[in-house]
């Protein structure tokens, strides 16, 4: 009887011990590092509903925000505190615009209308916390995300009306720091039985908007000074690659 009572207990030293390795496996790489493409869907709801205000203005049909992609390339470092939780830093850059050009009709006849809305920056920097309720002792390792951080932008806004006896113009330059938060699910796959490259995907909801009064330069301005109101709020969806170190 003494035999089979050894074994089980050897057996379950031996299941021990590999727990325990896999363990120290994870404690030696507790830093990792993710750089992802991701695609946003921002609100830019008073932006969007100017450049809809032009085009009833004018006749024109210059796309919005909604119209384009939104596409930032982003990065990721945490450090492991315990198999479930990690603190760490994210940072976004991200540069884009809309434009375009339309015949319109004028009281001095057919005119070229020319609109740009350009971000020639936009960055980002979160402190972060990921939340892994099922552990991180598997292939496939689902986690929560959130954060808070700054984000900062410049853009510039041009519309130009012209034609043999038109010259009229519109600049607006805006630029800012502005708070922003985040939250999101996602999941890490593991590559290989080594743990150490992972595929990541994810799906978050960042809220962010610098809303503010800047000048206004050129003949078609409405006044001396306008609101601009970068709203980078809604939806995000990120695929990535990663590597514990």
């Amino acid at each position: 009887m003494l035999f089979p009572w050894l074994r089980l207990r050897l057996i379950q030293a031996a299941f021990g011990l590999l727990g325990l390795s896999a363990w120290a496996q994870e404690a030696s790489s507790p830093w990792s590092m993710t750089a992802y493409l991701q695609q946003s869907w921002p609100k830019q709801t008073e932006t969007n509903r100017q450049i809809r205000e032009i085009n009833t203005a004018f006749g024109a049909s210059f796309r919005t925000w909604d119209d384009v992609p939104n596409l930032n390339l982003g990065l990721h470092v945490f450090r492991e505190l315990n198999p479930r939780w990690k603190l760490g830093l994210g940072l976004d850059y991200s540069r884009g615009k809309v434009d375009g050009a339309a015949t319109v009709a004028t009281h001095a006849g057919p005119a070229t209308l020319s609109f740009k809305q350009e971000y020639s920056i936009y960055a980002d920097l979160f402190l972060l916390a990921q939340y892994r309720p099922m552990g991180s002792n598997r292939r496939w390792v689902p986690f929560l995300l959130g954060g808070f951080g700054l984000a900062y932008e410049r853009d510039q806004t041009r519309l130009v009306l012209r034609n043999s006896l038109l010259d009229e113009s519109l600049r607006v330059d805006n630029s800012g720091w502005f708070p922003i938060a985040t939250l999101g699910v996602g999941v890490d796959a593991y590559l290989t039985s080594r743990r150490t490259w992972y595929a990541e995907a994810g799906l978050s909801y960042s809220w962010a908007r610098l809303r503010h009064s800047v000048p206004a330069a050129g003949s078609l301005a409405p006044s001396p000074a306008v609101t601009a109101d970068t709203d980078s709020t809604g939806p995000n969806v990120w695929l990535g690659v990663g590597r514990r170190f």
